[in-house]
């Protein structure tokens, strides 16, 4: 196969093949192999960094904006888990694929979670591991066909406590705000929970956080249930994550997925697979489906 071909026709090339129901892998793309049907989930290993005492589900709101102007509500489903010392921010369907394949001694089909883990429209793909390292935050994201990570010092975000209440999940919260990535933010935290972490990255007050929104109402979490846990806190151990700074993150991350197909260095392409449900894999790592387009959440 021609490298001119571009990455958009490559992958329309391997759903055509998938046509039938069957999961099709293609092998070689870059490199002038002639696609060929094969299902081959290469099992991930992963580091585990502790023990989750308690576990937080948000619903994470997002008002998308179409290309023709028209507005577009999106949710999704995501977990913070935590001990006192780190916490782990992720969507609610990597979560339970992990923490089932991450179990040793039980026989995984990893296909089957593959399937699951990129079937969904509406999935957060970016993992956020609050005070790990000691000290910092670091941010998990996919770029396909490529995973980075950038590090940043843990909560910088100057909260301003203010005089307001509000009760969230049965929790009473007090009311803080502050500015970070371009946006203006209000945060609701309980200091019945007295652990310093949130969704996203947010964190440093001094109560769990339990809904956070954008001035202008585009970006929204909302903690919806709250529970003791004794899962695990895993990370994907992943020999090529590349490091990158924030800054180069945000530009590389919006340039992307602007034209996600087109922009995909069909070069670069080891191998496609497409899975009967509709998740798409370039070098197993998943290419993010966005009717309604990308919605950053930060700007800067």
């Amino acid at each position: 196969m021609s490298k001119s071909i571009s990455a958009a026709v490559l992958v329309a090339l391997v759903m055509s093949l998938s046509a039938s129901g069957q999961d099709v892998k293609v092998i070689g793309s870059g490199s002038g192999s002639k696609p060929k049907s094969q299902v081959a989930v290469k099992p991930k290993g992963y580091d585990r960094l502790g023990t989750a005492d308690y576990e937080c589900i948000y619903a994470y709101d997002v008002v998308a904006t179409k290309k023709n102007g028209e507005k577009a509500d999106e949710r999704y489903a995501t977990i913070l888990q935590f001990s006192p010392s780190l916490a782990k921010f992720t969507d609610m369907s990597s979560f339970l694929t992990d923490s089932v394949a991450s179990q040793s001694g039980i026989n995984v089909n990893m296909t089957d979670l593959n399937e699951k883990y990129g079937r969904g429209e509406f999935f957060f793909t970016g993992e956020v591991y609050q005070n790990s390292p000691e000290g910092k935050t670091t941010y998990i994201d996919v770029i396909t066909p490529n995973t980075v990570k950038y590090e940043e010092d843990f909560a910088p975000f100057g909260w301003s406590l203010e005089e307001d209440t509000l009760t969230v999940c049965g929790y009473p919260c007090m009311k803080a705000t502050c500015e970070y990535g371009g946006r203006q933010w209000t945060a609701w935290f309980t200091e019945e929970i007295p652990a310093s972490f949130g969704p996203w990255k947010f964190s440093g007050l001094p109560g769990l956080i339990l809904k956070v929104a954008d001035s202008e109402g585009v970006h929204t979490f909302t903690a919806t249930a709250f529970r003791k846990a004794s899962d695990e806190i895993v990370r994907v151990q992943n020999s090529e994550v590349q490091s990158t700074s924030r800054e180069k993150f945000i530009k590389n991350k919006a340039y992307f997925e602007e034209k996600p197909m087109e922009r995909i260095p069909v070069e670069s392409i080891r191998d496609i697979t497409v899975f009967k449900g509709g998740a798409i894999m370039v070098n197993g790592v998943r290419l993010p489906k966005r009717t309604n387009g990308y919605t950053p959440i930060e700007l800067e």
